[in-house]
């Protein structure tokens, strides 16, 4: 008899939102609430990793080259499409979510423990890229469980609830959890987005509809950790504040065993973070040049394959036109890429905004223009289709990078009045917004039904090296050009990416793309 939930065969069956053996749902199980509230959950512990540590780090006085250098904590989103795979083979997209989410909660608490001082920026460097890998197996999950329970005309229609969320989540971060922060200190501050991580954990365990089978059994240690999460996660913050938290065992382990281990984590040279990621990256890409130069081949191994894991990648590859849908989303963010860590050095040390001002304008007003526009993007390309909106939401997302260099060209960027900064920063969160829209579509767009939460993985993993790549490098070349260039440079940097929006397949819908390549 065939194992239905082997991992050569997973049995998932994709069905509405809301399933009709439900009966009608309530509020919160409906996919407003659900889609709204996951895409914030995967947003919160992103933004945390991604842009509060460069806050951190700033406010421990780092360079702007090091600030710049915290783009290195993007490293497991460059490779999460390695194990995206199994969360297809392996129980269901919700438990995967509702494990990370655990776990995430329990690592901000963690991270407020280690969030004291200058001297420990070693401790709290390793504890942003455990966050990392958990929040990208997060992001995993929840983009799978979003194709799993909508059809496609659901997915363009509730792009702009995702997006919206996943922005404000964000904002949350950039603006009232830093300003707050500001007011009490790290620790609470942290202590208080664990709560609230945790709040959304439960949320989303009671309210989150079953729209998948359960996929094969992950066993021993890693059934432990899907299935029982907050022991190990636990048992991981237990034994990290054992050992960090001298007062545990008392000077003399804290001599022999801490003070080492201090040591070596100091003495990791930023270099290391400069070329791990450089070199991932050219490697992921040798590596599907070397497959689509061997698409024939594999794709007669497969014929005698019940490899699920290896079918995705291969399958994603057999694609129509593969290689310019790998450059169109690697490149399409690499402009924003660019410009998003020097933003708050560039306000903060030549436009004059403290830290709560550029907090309430990012995380206020801005947000606002974040709503309106992904909600009417999303909206709009839904109603008239990706082809009619693509060019002007593209446009949008890219000329507006131009705003911080006529900032930059002022004599004296700080006598600009802050209403005027905010303009820039609004239109800039707008621009972001349409981009945004545009690119969940395509996403969605170019990832196999069959290979839903795989090839999603794989291709947000491909637009994240652009991120990382840019972010690394956005240090050393603002200093180096001085801020208006660099400004110039952002926008230039997107002219690859749409050179080639007139020959990547999916703008009309995967079916349209079949029907051309017949």
């Amino acid at each position: 008899m065939a194992n239905p939930g082997g991992v050569g065969h997973p049995a998932q069956v994709t069905t509405p939102a809301e399933p009709a053996a439900t009966g009608k749902p309530r509020w919160w199980s409906s996919a407003h609430a659900w889609v709204t509230t996951t895409y914030y959950a995967e947003g919160f512990p992103y933004s945390i990793v991604n842009n509060l540590a460069e806050y951190l780090f700033k406010e421990l006085g780092a360079s702007l080259q090091a600030i710049g250098l915290t783009a290195a904590f993007h490293l497991p989103w460059n490779i999460k499409f390695l194990w995206g795979p199994f969360l297809d083979q392996y129980e269901t997209k919700r438990r995967w979510l509702l494990a990370t989410e655990v776990v995430l909660s329990v690592l901000l608490l963690v991270l407020a423990a280690f969030a004291t001082s200058a001297a420990m920026i070693g401790a709290v460097s390793v504890c942003f890229m455990v966050m990392a890998v958990f929040s990208a197996t997060h992001d995993i999950a929840i983009d799978g469980y979003y194709l799993e329970g909508l059809d496609e005309e659901g997915q363009s229609r509730y792009v702009g609830y995702r997006a919206a969320a996943y922005k404000l989540a964000s904002a949350t971060v950039r603006g009232p959890l830093f300003i707050f922060i500001g007011y009490v200190g790290w620790q609470v501050g942290l202590v208080t987005a664990a709560v609230m991580m945790g709040a959304l954990t439960a949320f989303h365990a009671v309210a989150l509809p079953r729209v998948e089978r359960r996929g094969s059994s992950i066993v021993a240690l890693p059934r432990l950790l899907a299935s029982r999460p907050y022991l190990t996660a636990a048992a991981v913050a237990a034994i990290g504040i054992a050992i960090w938290r001298e007062e545990i065992f008392g000077p003399d382990l804290a001599e022999t065993v801490v003070a080492p281990v201090r040591e070596w984590i100091a003495s990791l040279r930023w270099r290391v973070a400069i070329s791990v990621p450089r070199w991932i990256g050219l490697g992921r890409l040798a590596v599907l040049l070397a497959m689509l130069a061997a698409l024939p081949w594999l794709r007669r191994r497969m014929e005698a394959s019940d490899s699920q894991y290896a079918r995705s990648f291969v399958d994603f590859l057999a694609q129509p036109q593969v290689g310019r849908i790998l450059a169109f989303v690697m490149l399409f963010r690499t402009g924003e890429s660019f410009l998003e860590k020097m933003r708050l050095p560039f306000m903060m040390d030549e436009a004059g905004l403290s830290g709560p001002e550029y907090g309430w304008l990012n995380g206020t007003v801005g947000l606002l223009a974040v709503f309106v526009a992904t909600i009417v993007g999303g909206r709009l390309i839904a109603r008239d289709g990706l082809r009619r909106w693509i060019w002007r939401f593209v446009l949008a997302q890219n000329v507006l990078n131009l705003s911080y260099a006529v900032v930059a060209l002022f004599p004296d960027p700080s006598a600009i009045p802050t209403w005027g900064i905010g303009v820039v920063i609004v239109a800039e969160h707008f621009g972001a917004g349409l981009g945004t829209a545009v690119f969940m579509v395509y996403l969605m767009r170019a990832c196999d039904p069959a290979h839903k939460a795989a090839h999603m993985a794989l291709l947000t993993a491909l637009m994240s090296v652009g991120y990382t790549v840019a972010g690394i490098a956005s240090g050393f070349l603002a200093a180096a050009m001085g801020y208006a260039a660099f400004f110039g440079l952002t926008f230039v940097a997107t002219i690859p990416m749409m050179a080639l929006i007139p020959f990547v397949p999916f703008i009309d819908g995967r079916a349209a793309a079949s029907g051309a390549a017949r």
